[in-house]
């Protein structure tokens, strides 16, 4: 499918192989990244995400359909996209998906896909499966999928939000403004800069205590030690859980 998919262009193509990419882990959650979206792996993939990835028009991910998602390979990529936080990363791109597998049996993971995208500011052209059972026709769906992509590309053309990318800003401009501002501090500079605080707030509590942690992780040393106490407090829930 891919290979077709390819062919429906005149031009040239780049075909990206996740187990080729230098990714030495998956993300650890230890959140090195929140406050200046730099990951604490020293490995190729923030390059790439920064670089190749974000100077494409457009997206298409291929792959199959593994134990009701996609292969574990996909999921370490879109996990350790997080170093760039909650920020819109794949504004104005067209994306496309092409899937093996039975994705109208799974409609939940096909709502996360779209989610993502929709996140992102990107617009989500379409998904074209294999269940189909007829070549010539998966055939057809693939050049019409090349063809739209092109002319949303060619047009900017962008599809009205809905819940999915409506209801997740919301959400993260509520937290980042309020009790997560101090530890996701790139995304609070990348909220106020973009205008996604579009709300009055007079919570004075909250605004003096981020001003407070703010300043005080400026600090090596209470960054440092802040880092190790946000791991411990995150697996704190489970620590009885274990213990039982």
């Amino acid at each position: 499918m891919i290979e077709r998919f390819r062919n429906s262009f005149s031009g040239g193509t780049e075909l990206v192989y996740l187990n080729e990419l230098d990714i030495k882990g998956g993300c650890l959650g230890c959140l090195h990244c929140s406050f200046d979206n730099i990951c604490v792996y020293q490995d190729g993939f923030s390059d790439f995400f920064n670089t190749r990835l974000k100077n494409a028009d457009i997206l298409v991910y291929g792959g199959a359909i593994k134990d009701r998602y996609l292969s574990s390979g996909w999921k370490m990529f879109f996990d350790r996209g997080f170093f760039r936080g909650h920020t819109p990363t794949l504004t104005g791109k067209q994306v496309g998906f092409i899937i093996s597998g039975p994705l109208k049996q799974i409609p939940n993971l096909r709502q996360v896909l779209e989610a993502q995208v929709q996140s992102g500011e990107a617009n989500l052209v379409d998904f074209i499966t294999d269940e189909y059972g007829d070549s010539a026709y998966i055939d057809a769906l693939l050049e019409g999928l090349a063809g739209r992509l092109v002319w949303c590309a060619n047009h900017n053309y962008i599809k009205p939000d809905t819940f999915l990318s409506v209801g997740g800003r919301k959400l993260f401009r509520d937290d980042i403004w309020g009790r997560l501002r101090f530890v996701f501090q790139a995304d609070h500079r990348f909220y106020k800069s973009h205008g996604f605080y579009d709300f009055p707030q007079k919570d004075y509590k909250t605004r003096a205590f981020n001003l407070l942690m703010m300043l005080f992780t400026k600090i090596p040393a209470v960054r440092k030690g802040f880092h190790k106490k946000i791991k411990e407090q995150m697996v704190k829930p489970y620590k009885k859980i274990l213990e039982d």
